[in-house]
């Protein structure tokens, strides 16, 4: 595999984004050291002002479609997959961006390491600039998938054949928050596994006051996909005590809630 040339497809979904982190997001990729790629991005519905701004790159490694509704991240996604020739997928939010050399860096990884998820850890940005960091565990088994996704999304490259084999992103209504977490445990049950390469090559998007909430629904229907995957992966019965953390968090007091997440995923200002 070594001496196998990989094409890479970087998959790209947008919806309702600012002109600044579409541009911004998108000159991240085009900027890469690594030239083998093309970029395949979806408009999700947004209108006609990112059909200009894509067009403004004159970059003929883009292959971009507009869709006239929103249809939502899974499906956009699955298009994507399918409209790619690469044998590595490349996420990459709209709204975040790649650091200098994270391409090379993730085909390096992925030729040596026979993964099918490889990552890294990440930088944490707002709109004052980059302000903290957040790292996650390098071999991730599937016992780290108790507690909480053991990879940032947007920073994932995936192996193609592996992400069609589980099926590709479920479209199933209970998936539409959590899409990323019931792909990656059905590819573990596959028998598939995963890397993060230890430097922070993608920057996301994340205010240092902001914790996001989920809805109470969201909650639940975060319960009903952990559940189908933990039995998948033959968690149970440890896993019946993680099913209840969802549903648990809302109680938590927030700047409380705020201090385990930065513990468990080691999340800290650049400064410490």
């Amino acid at each position: 595999m070594a001496d196998e040339k990989v094409t890479v497809s970087v998959i790209m979904s947008i919806y309702n984004n600012p002109e600044e982190e579409i541009r911004r997001s998108v000159k991240s990729v085009l900027e890469q050291d690594y030239a083998d790629f093309e970029l395949v991005i979806r408009n999700d519905g947004s209108g006609e002002y990112v059909d200009k701004i894509i067009e403004s790159f004159e970059d003929s490694r883009i292959v971009y479609h507009s869709e006239k509704e929103n249809h939502g991240l899974s499906y956009c996604l699955n298009k994507c997959i399918e409209e790619s020739r690469g044998e590595l997928l490349i996420r990459q939010d709209a709204d975040d961006y790649s650091v200098a050399g994270r391409f090379s860096a993730i085909v390096k990884a992925y030729r040596e390491k026979n993964c099918a998820i490889i990552s890294s850890n990440i930088l944490l940005f707002d709109e004052n600039g980059v302000w903290g960091k957040r790292d996650y565990p390098e071999n991730p088994t599937k016992e780290d998938f108790l507690f909480a996704i053991p990879f940032m999304h947007g920073a994932c490259a995936l192996k193609r054949q592996a992400v069609i084999d589980a099926g590709m992103y479920s479209l199933e209504k209970k998936a539409a928050r959590c899409e990323d977490y019931a792909l990656f445990m059905k590819m573990y049950s596959l028998g598939y596994s995963g890397y993060t390469i230890k430097e922070r090559l993608y920057a996301y998007q994340e205010s240092r006051r902001t914790i996001c909430r989920r809805s109470y629904r969201e909650k639940i229907d975060q319960v009903k996909v952990k559940a189908e995957g933990f039995k998948q992966l033959g968690l149970y019965p440890k896993g019946v005590i993680y099913l209840a953390k969802p549903l648990a968090v809302g109680l938590i007091p927030p700047k409380l809630l705020a201090k385990i997440k930065d513990r468990h995923y080691k999340r800290r200002d650049l400064q410490q």
